[in-house]
């Protein structure tokens, strides 16, 4: 592909992932048109938060109480789309195709305590249908068996509009665990592991292996709600292979390692430039930025300096003219007793 058609590619572990122009016009339209529906589907998921407050509803990254708007992720980024449909495209599907099965552009999770949650998330449906929602067929999966990865993943439809979006429902904990595993999950789904297992399908398959036991090892503790059999379809997904070689589980350590550095990189990237933009953006009494009124301060100064002294009256001039001319034969003598005495006029 050369660079006339190359729409968009990947970086670091994804370099080997890429989208023509085309691929990438078609991704960002479906992009564009989730983005517009966020606001609304924000409202309704804070809806369902509040109407299960006493379940000890949480919905994950509202934080409209501090003065944002947008719920934290429930758009997934641009970016992480063209990876995805990267991937299925690198494996020889239509990109038509695979955008069409795109379901979690628009995601939200909500989280309740293990002791209320098959309760809450059976509530939460009917609420959703009341709503004029409806499970997409097929999509209710249950994987709280699963050892690596457990919860409720659902996508919901809206009978009208046939606006989708995907809704998880979480414990506190097994959220903490999905995040933990983060990294793990984008490196698995990216192709990564077969391009470090430089064409050997076994070692490829054993990358895998590994990073299902990594991601076993965070769900331990994680308690199973009860009742939760009754929602959604039962997967196990994962068979484990705690046979898996140590070398390959080291090296996917390590490569789980530099991604999360990565991320954490780029996380306070994004920190750092709203507080810039907010420090240069700080403005003068005068309306200029803080920085340029300082200089403007410092040569106002410095042009202002010979108008005073041309301000003195002709009587001051000829009182301090002998006391200058044996300031300047001091200074003569002793160059050093110039920088003390001009000092405070810099």
């Amino acid at each position: 592909m050369n660079d006339d058609e190359l729409g968009w590619r990947g970086q670091g572990p994804e370099a080997h992932l890429s989208l023509t122009a085309e691929q990438d016009r078609l991704v960002r339209d479906l992009w564009d048109r989730a983005a517009q529906a966020r606001p609304a589907l924000d409202g309704t998921m804070r809806l369902l938060r509040d109407q299960s407050a006493e379940r000890g509803s949480a919905l994950v990254g509202d934080e409209k109480a501090n003065g944002i708007e947008e719920v934290g992720h429930s758009l997934k980024g641009l970016d992480s789309l063209r990876r995805k449909v990267a991937v299925d495209v690198s494996r020889g599907a239509d990109v038509g195709r695979v955008l069409g099965r795109v379901n979690d552009l628009n995601r939200y999770t909500l989280t309740f305590e293990p002791e209320n949650y098959a309760q809450a998330t059976q509530e939460t449906y009917g609420r959703l249908k009341a709503l004029g929602y409806e499970p997409v067929p097929g999509s209710e999966k249950n994987t709280w068996q699963d050892p690596a990865y457990k919860g409720i993943n659902t996508t919901w439809q809206q009978q009208e509009s046939g606006q989708r979006f995907e809704l998880q429902f979480h414990t506190p904990d097994s959220f903490q665990a999905k995040t933990d595993n983060h990294e793990l999950y984008e490196i698995a789904r990216s192709g990564h592991f077969e391009q470090m297992s430089a064409g050997q399908p076994e070692r490829a398959r054993q990358y895998h292996q590994a990073a299902d036991l990594l991601q076993n090892e965070r769900y331990r503790n994680v308690v199973v709600p009860t009742g939760n059999e009754a929602i959604g379809e039962q997967k196990i997904r994962t068979v484990l292979k705690p046979e898996v070689p140590v070398e390959r589980v080291q090296e996917v350590r390590a490569a789980e390692a530099k991604l999360k550095e990565r991320n954490a990189g780029k996380a306070a990237e994004r920190t750092a430039l709203p507080q810039r933009a907010e420090r240069e953006s700080g403005r003068g009494q005068d309306g200029r930025s803080a920085g340029v009124q300082s200089r403007l301060d410092a040569l106002r100064a410095k042009s202002e300096r010979p108008s005073q002294a041309q301000g003195r009256s002709t009587a001051q001039t000829r009182q301090n003219k002998a006391p200058a001319q044996n300031q300047h034969r001091d200074t003569q003598r002793d160059p050093r007793r110039a920088g003390r005495q001009q000092g405070p006029e810099r």
